[in-house]
C-alpha cells in the first residue's frame, strides 16, 4: 500500500531543509528551523526499511533484493552529483586526494565530525557551491550506514533482539551528543550521534507491525501513544521557541533533538493510523502539490544547495545593488531548484525506477510502503 500522507510529509520536510538554507536570512523566520527537517527525513527513512525488511524477512534473496533495489533507488541521482563535484574540481586543476572523494564514494564521511575537509581550509580554492553540495551528503552517509548494519540486525536477530538494538540506539545517541558536543555542534553531523532518528522510524514500523497482529493487545498501548502525540509536540515546540533555532548549546543538540525526533515519530505513526481520513489536519497532508513536491525530494536536498552558491557567485559579477542581488539569488536558485529537481525525476529516477521493478521485483508489491527520505527518502 501507498501511504499518501507520509508523501506529503516529505515534502514539509524537503522544503523545510531548502527554506533553512534559503530564507534564514528573513527576520523572525520559521525557517531557521528547518534544519530539523533532515530529522523528518531519518523518521521517515527508518520507518519505510525497516517495513520493507520485516516483509522480506522470510524470503530467499532477502539481501540481493533488499540491497539491490536501495542502489537503483538511491546511487544515480548520488553519483551523477558526485561525479559533477569530482570533474569540476579536476577541471578546476584542485589538488583534491583521493582519499577525500573515498569518504564519498563509499559513504563514510559521517563518521567524522566536523564535515569535509573543504570546510575547514584544508583544500584551498575549492568553490563554495561545491563545498555545499559535499556538505548536505552527510545526512545520506547516516542513511547509508543505518541500511547496512540495520539489514543483518533485521534478519539474523530475534524481534526482541533487535527492539532492544533500537532502544539501544535511541539512548545511546543523545548521550554521545552530551559527550562529544563542541561550541560548533560538529557532532550533530555524525552517524553515532545522529542514529537515533532512523531508530525511532525503525520503532514505529515495529509499532505498526505489532498492530497488525495483535489488535486487542494494541488498543491499549494505542491509547498511551494517542495522547502522548498530544503531549510531546507541544513541549518540543515550546522547548525550540525557547531554546532557539540552533543545536549550539549542548541542551539543544541532545534533548532538543530527542524531542523534535520523538515528536516527529509520534506525527508520522498518527498519520499512517489515520492514512485516508477526512479530518482536516490529515488532508493537509494529502495535498497534490506536497506530494509532488515529496516525489522529487530526493533531488532537490542533493541540488538545492551548491545551486543556492553557484547564483550567488554568478550575479557578483554583476555588481548588483545588495538587496537586490540577495532577492534575485534565492528567487533565481529557487526555480533552478524545481527544474532540475522535476526534470531528474522525468529524465532519470522514473525510468530507473520503473526498471527497477522490472529487473528487481519486490517479492511484496502490493506490500512495500513508499514513505521515503533523502535518500530516503525513497520508495
Amino acid at each position: 500500500m501507498r501511504i499518501r500522507e507520509l508523501d506529503g510529509l516529505r515534502g514539509i520536510a524537503v522544503l523545510a531543509v531548502v527554506g533553512q538554507h534559503y530564507f534564514n536570512w528573513l527576520p523572525f523566520s520559521f525557517f531557521r528551523y528547518g534544519w530539523l527537517g533532515v530529522d523528518l527525513f531519518f523518521i521517515l527513512s527508518g520507518f519505510l526499511i525497516t517495513s520493507i525488511l520485516l516483509e522480506l524477512r522470510s524470503t530467499e534473496h532477502y539481501f540481493s533484493v533488499f540491497y539491490a533495489r536501495r542502489a537503483l533507488r538511491i546511487f544515480p541521482p548520488y553519483y551523477l552529483a558526485l561525479g559533477i563535484y569530482l570533474i569540476t574540481s579536476i577541471a578546476m586543476g584542485l589538488n583534491v586526494p583521493w582519499r577525500f572523494w573515498l569518504r564519498y564514494l563509499f559513504y563514510y564521511n559521517s563518521l567524522y565530525a566536523g564535515g569535509p575537509e573543504v570546510t575547514q581550509g584544508t583544500i584551498p580554492g575549492f568553490p563554495l557551491a561545491l563545498v555545499s553540495g559535499l556538505f548536505v551528503l552527510w545526512s545520506l552517509s547516516v542513511e547509508e550506514i543505518y541500511y547496512t548494519i540495520w539489514a543483518p540486525i533485521v534478519r539474523f536477530t530475534s524481534r526482541k533482539s533487535f527492539s532492544l538494538i533500537l532502544l539501544g540506539m535511541i539512548f545511546i545517541a543523545p548521550s554521545l551528543r552530551i559527550l562529544f558536543h563542541t561550541a560548533a555542534a560538529l557532532e550533530v553531523y555524525t552517524f553515532w550521534c545522529r542514529m537515533d532518528g532512523l531508530a525511532y522510524g525503525s520503532a514505529i514500523a515495529l509499532l505498526v507491525s505489532f498492530g497488525h497482529s495483535h489488535g486487542d493487545r494494541w488498543f491499549t498501548s494505542g491509547r498511551l501513544i494517542n495522547l502522548l502525540t498530544w503531549i510531546i509536540p507541544p513541549i518540543s515546540l515550546a522547548f525550540w521557541i525557547i531554546s532557539g533555532p540552533t543545536p549550539y548549546k549542548v541542551v539543544s543538540s541532545s534533548l532538543g533533538i530527542t524531542l523534535a525526533d520523538v515528536s516527529f515519530a509520534l506525527i508520522t505513526l498518527a498519520l499512517i493510523q489515520q492514512s485516508g481520513s477526512s479530518k482536516i489536519w490529515v488532508s493537509i497532508f494529502r495535498n497534490t502539490a506536497l506530494r509532488s513536491i515529496g516525489k522529487v525530494s530526493y533531488t532537490m536536498y542533493l541540488c538545492h544547495y551548491p545551486l543556492l552558491r553557484f547564483t550567488n557567485d554568478y550575479l557578483q559579477r554583476f555588481h548588483l545593488e545588495h538587496r537586490i542581488q540577495v532577492v534575485l539569488t534565492h528567487l533565481i536558485a529557487l526555480l533552478l531548484t524545481f527544474i532540475v529537481s522535476y526534470s531528474m525525476w522525468h529524465l532519470i529516477e522514473s525510468r530507473i525506477l520503473r526498471w527497477k521493478d522490472r529487473i528487481v521485483p519486490s517479492p511484496h508489491p502490493s506490500q512495500e510502503i513508499s514513505a521515503g527520505a533523502l535518500d530516503a527518502q525513497i520508495q
